[in-house]
C-alpha cells in the first residue's frame, strides 16, 4: 500500500507539472519546434514532463525516510515542483522561441520567468494544497 500511495502521489504530480507546463507556454503552440518541425506542442510537453515521474517518487521516498515536518516537506515539494515546471517551460521555450532568434541565456531564463511565473506560482499553490491534504497529512 506504501509504493502505491507513492505512484499516486506521482502521477498527480505529473498531471500538476503537465497542466502548468501546457498553460505557461501554450503562447507558443503554433510556433514550430527547432528540434522537429512536424511535433505538436501537446507532445513536446508530455515529454518533458515526464521527467518529473523520474524524479518525484525517489524524492518522496527520501523524504518519507528522513522523518521531517510537514511544514518542510510541502516546501520541499513545492521548490522540486517549481525547478521541474522552469526546467520544463525552459526547454520548450529555448526549443520553440529562442533557437529561432538570438537569445542569451540570461534573456532565455528572464524571457520563461516573465511569461510562466503566475502560472507556475499557481501550480505550486494547487500543488502544495493538494499534497497538504492529501499526502502530508500523516506527516509528524
Amino acid at each position: 500500500m506504501y509504493y502505491i500511495r507513492i505512484a499516486i502521489f506521482s502521477i498527480v504530480f505529473f498531471l500538476l507539472v503537465f497542466a502548468t507546463t501546457y498553460f505557461s507556454m501554450r503562447i507558443f503552440m503554433y510556433q514550430p519546434a527547432s528540434s522537429c518541425l512536424d511535433c505538436s506542442y501537446l507532445k513536446d510537453t508530455f515529454f518533458f514532463s515526464l521527467f518529473s515521474l523520474l524524479i518525484i517518487p525517489f524524492v518522496l521516498l527520501i523524504l518519507d525516510k528522513a522523518k521531517i515536518s510537514k511544514t518542510l516537506f510541502l516546501l520541499i515539494i513545492s521548490v522540486v515542483f517549481l525547478l521541474i515546471a522552469f526546467i520544463n517551460n525552459f526547454n520548450l521555450f529555448k526549443d520553440r522561441v529562442s533557437s529561432w532568434s538570438s537569445y542569451s541565456t540570461k534573456d532565455e531564463i528572464v524571457a520563461t520567468i516573465a511569461q510562466s511565473y503566475l502560472y507556475m506560482v499557481t501550480g505550486c499553490i494547487v500543488t502544495l494544497l493538494i499534497f497538504y491534504k492529501m499526502y502530508g497529512r500523516d506527516k509528524p
